[in-house]
């Protein structure tokens, strides 16, 4: 039986996720250090007029990129060049020689991020492309390599012409950038010495603000500490314009940690803790309960123990201190741990060793700490029933975990999660929308899927979050109309492209669209493939997709996959069951499935907020209103109407209304006298204010919307008042992150 690969990381260069520009990227990030007084600061104003030309031409090539507009993508495994890949520059080489068959042009240039071989297999080398300095989001470039080093495909997503004027000077360069890093030494009374010739220019987040970003110089000195640690240099960082930001613990100059800014050690430090154990209780969802054992962190010096893992690198921390101060507040054990904590605990570490056993250390694959958040809330101290996946900061890689839903019963969601950390490191950017998100969602829930059966047999398999027990499943892989979920591309229950990806609409219905993909892996399993030919196989679509596939790229992407992996028994059922799923689908049909009816809703009296996703449209089946099984759809492209098939008999509609991030959700019921505003969203509520409305097969209803837009627009009028006193420093509701 073919084993799973060893995937080993061996070169890594940091891709900053959202960086708009090269310096700055906004006006948050401009003004963040426009009070700076410098000893370049007369060539400041000459400058930031570059900048200004070379924000707005990369803010443009983000928007086109994360819509998808011009770019060009590719999946080519024939005609390649000869010759062997031995290195970067061997894959740069043959990369550039057929630029011109991936759609780029001369304004072309790649970078590379990470080379990810498999043992006795398939190697990636993957690019990213840059223009005047700046990352053009989504635009990727993979080169896939066989066991002899020959190149077999190339993956790509590029964005020709781009031309963005790279920025020509800093108001400070290295040495002036050298001496406000000593200044500040000197006045600290520090002894570190500066490391001559290593001062080099990056990208970072501005600290406090990761989703905004900042042009600057890394500096480095070493200060002469025990060499034991691994950190004895540091890396000090200054703006273009001069300004001292901060420093952080590095092993080496020019560590890819010490580009990006972050490293977890500057904020807690693994070895400065004795390896420790703690007994727990875990509740199961049986009724039953059990003792265990699990790895923590002693603090010699003061005698406190956390909950933490120094082999694995695992901390948890309270997320709630976390995410209202950047706190980080290690999660205390020496008096016992919450059952909750303990069993997420461990469950995240059970799935962390079945990564680190087929060759990908932590989540990222590169070993990178991992930082878990406990008590995962709303702004009002309400446990969230969730659980996610957020992406790197501070060095960690950082994920929540609710107390309100006990996810330890669940290796499918934990495993889920940290698939999606494995999807972000592989494709570089991940674009959370369509298509693009469905298919991310997918492969958590597969990867999630592969853990469970691998680790706990095939109990439950199939059923995504079964172990929640009476709180409920959430999808179901081999029958997704169980959970209003499509078979196939416009089938029943299809999500439809809005005009705008936004958290209203579920991106583009991303958690809905998933089960395309979902379908296809039960059907291998039917078709014979074990759960570990499974994890092979999908752990290297994993590696060769890039950040722009969609479906239909996925149709010729995944037997080609197969074939390389050594599978080829299963191509013709995986074909099989990509035809049925239709990936290749991309207009509607226009016709309603058998047994099923059609409704729809205008959206019109509120025209400007369904353009531009805010907007969506739940059908609860009638007369349970069960929230997991509830339908949503939104306004198609193009248009303010909301359509969805659905199986015949009797529904409540609700609109729900919010602001594009998914704040203030408020919802708006049919009931006998027209609209009206509920209190909450529970079935009793639903039920108590809605009317059924009756959906016949074959036939197509129209909800009516008279009077609905003088209550939906009472409705906005309180999210906006919400989300300015948000904005003046009141507290204000939170979005929901899956």
């Amino acid at each position: 039986m073919k084993l799973l690969p060893k995937l080993l990381c061996v070169s890594a260069m940091v891709a900053l996720a959202v960086a708009l520009t090269a310096c700055g990227g906004n006006s948050s990030a401009s003004s963040a250090s426009a009070s700076a007084s410098t000893s370049g600061a007369s060539s400041a104003a000459s400058a930031s007029a570059s900048q200004s030309a070379s924000d707005e031409a990369a803010a443009a090539v983000y928007q086109k990129a994360l819509a998808g507009e011009d770019i060009v993508n590719t999946f080519i495994t024939e005609n390649l060049p000869n010759g062997k890949i031995a290195d970067d520059a061997a894959a740069e080489k043959c990369v550039m020689g057929m630029i011109d068959r991936l759609g780029g042009d001369k304004t072309t240039e790649l970078e590379i991020n990470s080379v990810r071989p498999v043992e006795d297999g398939m190697t990636t080398y993957t690019f990213t492309q840059r223009a005047g300095g700046v990352l053009v989001y989504g635009s990727t470039v993979k080169l896939i390599v066989d066991k002899d080093g020959n190149p077999i495909a190339v993956v790509s997503s590029i964005m020709p012409d781009v031309q963005i004027k790279p920025i020509e000077s800093w108001a400070v360069d290295a040495a002036q950038a050298e001496k406000v890093v000593m200044d500040q030494l000197k006045a600290q009374d520090s002894t570190a010495k500066l490391v001559e010739g290593a001062s080099e220019r990056t990208i970072i987040g501005i600290p406090g603000n990761q989703d905004n970003y900042v042009c600057a110089w890394v500096v480095y000195t070493f200060d002469g500490g025990d060499a034991d640690s691994h950190q004895v240099y540091d890396a000090h960082y200054v703006t273009a314009e001069g300004d001292y930001l901060y420093s952080i613990p590095m092993s080496a100059p020019g560590d890819p940690e010490a580009l990006s800014g972050q490293n977890a050690k500057a904020s807690f430090d693994f070895d400065a803790y004795e390896p420790a154990e703690v007994k727990a209780t875990v509740n199961h969802v049986d009724g039953t309960t059990e003792e265990v054992t699990l790895p923590a962190l002693k603090d010699v010096a003061t005698g406190k123990t956390y909950l933490g893992d120094a082999k694995r690198k695992i901390l948890c921390a309270d997320y709630a201190a976390y995410a209202n101060g950047k706190e980080l507040k290690p999660i205390e054990a020496q008096d016992g741990v919450d059952p909750v904590d303990a069993n997420e605990y461990r469950t995240f570490s059970r799935v962390w060793d079945y990564f680190d056993s087929v060759g990908w250390t932590g989540p990222d694959g590169d070993g990178t700490p991992t930082l878990m958040l406990m008590n995962y809330v709303d702004a009002n101290g309400n446990p969230i029933d969730n659980a996610a996946y957020d992406a790197k900061k501070d060095g960690f890689q950082v994920f929540y975990f609710s107390r309100g839903t006990d996810f330890g019963e669940c290796l499918d969601i934990v495993g889920h999660e940290f698939a999606h950390c494995i999807t972000g490191a592989t494709m570089t950017t991940n674009l959370y929308k369509n298509d693009q998100g469905a298919i991310n969602e997918a492969l958590s829930d597969i990867m999630g899927n592969v853990v469970e059966m691998r680790l706990n047999g095939d109990a439950g398999a199939w059923i995504v979050a079964e172990g929640r027990g009476e709180k409920g499943a959430w999808r179901n892989m081999a029958d997704p109309h169980e959970y209003a979920q499509p078979e196939f591309a416009f089938d029943t229950y299809y999500a439809p492209r809005p005009a705008r990806p936004t958290a209203m609409n579920d991106q583009g219905g991303v958690h809905k669209n998933s089960s395309l993909l979902n379908i296809v892996s039960y059907k291998l399993d039917k078709a014979g493939m074990t759960p570990q030919e499974q994890g092979l196989f999908w752990m290297n679509v994993a590696l060769v997709l890039s950040p722009q596939a969609d479906y239909p790229m996925l149709a010729e992407m995944l037997p080609w996959v197969m074939e390389q992996v050594g599978f080829d028994k299963y191509v013709e059922p995986l074909k099989a069951a990509i035809e049925e799923a239709k990936f290749t689908a991309t207009e509607d049909p226009g016709t309603i499935p058998e047994g099923c009816g059609a409704l729809t809703f205008d959206f019109a009296p509120i025209a400007e907020e369904a353009e531009g996703g805010c907007v969506t449209l739940a059908l609860f089946k009638a007369p349970d209103a069960e929230i997991s099984k509830r339908v949503e759809t939104w306004p198609v492209a193009g248009t303010t109407v909301a359509k969805a098939s659905v199986p015949a008999g009797d529904y409540y509609v609700v609109a729900v209304v919010g602001d594009p991030n998914g704040f203030i959700k408020q919802f708006l019921a049919l009931g006998e006298d027209g609209w009206k505003v509920l209190d909450g969203k529970d079935p009793e509520t639903i039920k108590a204010n809605s009317k059924a409305v009756t959906v016949e097969a074959g036939k197509t209803v129209e909800v009516p919307n008279d009077g609905f837009g003088p209550v939906a627009n009472e409705q906005f009028d309180m999210i906006r008042k919400a989300l300015s006193r948000e904005d003046e420093g009141e507290e204000g509701a939170e979005g929901q992150t899956e």
